[in-house]
């Protein structure tokens, strides 16, 4: 059977329902990590990584590790003998894997984003971090990278915000916005009681409303990444594509470093129609992020397959298939590719 362009394009171009997840924050504590520590998050993704001592060697003695999110708060494990440590169990969102109680060496902090809460196969996402001795000459001031968001917090609203976790923990997300909206009144300037009202918004689909919380959240901080990823994720799937395109550029502006932003601007660019540019979206998105986002490999290979560029198809499609070896429409996929070989040995 010879595949038309238009049914090879069908194939690869199946709809993709990428969601971001919204949950609670709360701070768990485990100890060593022989093998692998829960979050319970709810997702089925994997952090896994490696702690360098500065001579390149992996440290032999247990060393504390924190994951930080928004949405999720900390969760203290320790690393093995070996340097090694796992998360498992991680929803969708943004964290920072976190070493900051360790006197002789440096503060150090790596970001991983995460699309999907569960997925067929789960994900992994590797870590290395290399650590730096301190410069006995100079002060050591260790920065508030965790709670920073709340400093000055009045310890009522933080009470409200704690309860809406555990109300988010619970799944009763109406419950948890009540909370967060009280907390909001108790500090009107509270960005994130605010996105994570938007966050839960958008868990119940409610993306009007999500939209609004974000918009309050960045009228207080413009520069605020969470509430301006999120804000441009919501207005993408409000079809507000022209909008998406304008804060996700402000949001690589702010990070630029964030492949979650380069690959929601090339599926926003794709959706306008611009594909050169998309096209470099994605492109960023994987060099930054290599193996995490691979719908924009999929997403690649129909740009190139409207372009007429069999052998960038094939390539597209076969970091895909390695990614994603058990996607529902393999089959299909790896006849697309055989397709795409046959036309380029005919050129």
């Amino acid at each position: 059977m010879v595949l038309t362009a238009s049914l090879m394009r069908r194939m690869i171009l199946l709809a993709i329902t990428v969601g971001y997840s919204a949950t609670l924050v709360t701070a768990q504590i485990a100890g060593g990590i022989n093998e692998t520590t829960n979050t319970r998050h709810g997702g089925n993704n994997y952090i896994v990584g490696t702690v360098f001592a500065p001579d390149g060697f992996p440290i032999t003695t247990r060393m504390r590790i924190k994951l930080n999110s928004l949405e999720w708060g900390d969760t203290i494990v320790t690393t093995d003998e070996r340097g090694q440590f796992v998360f498992s169990g991680v929803a969708a969102g943004t964290y920072t894997v976190i070493i900051d109680s360790e006197k002789e060496y440096q503060t150090v902090s790596q970001s991983v984003e995460i699309v999907r809460d569960r997925n067929i196969t789960p994900e992994t996402y590797t870590v290395t971090i290399r650590l730096r001795e301190v410069d006995a000459a100079k002060p050591t001031t260790k920065p508030s990278v965790v709670n920073a968001a709340n400093a000055g917090v009045p310890k009522k609203a933080l009470e409200y915000y704690d309860k809406a976790s555990q109300l988010a923990r619970d799944k009763n997300y109406a419950g948890a916005i009540k909370e967060l909206q009280l907390a909001v009144a108790e500090y009107p300037s509270y960005v994130s009681a605010l996105t994570l009202i938007g966050m839960l918004h958008m868990k119940l689909n409610e993306l009007d409303k999500a939209d609004e919380a974000f918009k309050a959240a960045l009228k207080i901080d413009p520069e605020a990444y969470e509430p301006l990823l999120n804000r441009s994720i919501t207005l993408f799937k409000l079809s507000k594509f022209k909008d998406a395109e304008t804060l996700l550029r402000k949001t690589l502006k702010v990070k630029p470093e964030s492949a979650a932003a380069y690959y929601y601007l090339g599926r926003t660019l794709n959706k306008l129609g611009k594909n050169d540019e998309a096209e470099k979206a994605f492109l960023a998105c994987t060099e930054k992020s290599p193996g995490e986002f691979k719908e924009a490999h999929r997403l690649l290979a129909a740009i190139y397959l409207d372009r007429g560029k069999p052998e960038r198809v094939v390539e597209q499609l076969e970091i895909y298939l390695k990614l994603v070896p058990t996607a529902p429409d393999a089959d299909n996929l790896r006849m697309v590719i055989e397709q795409n070989k046959r036309a380029k040995t005919q050129e």
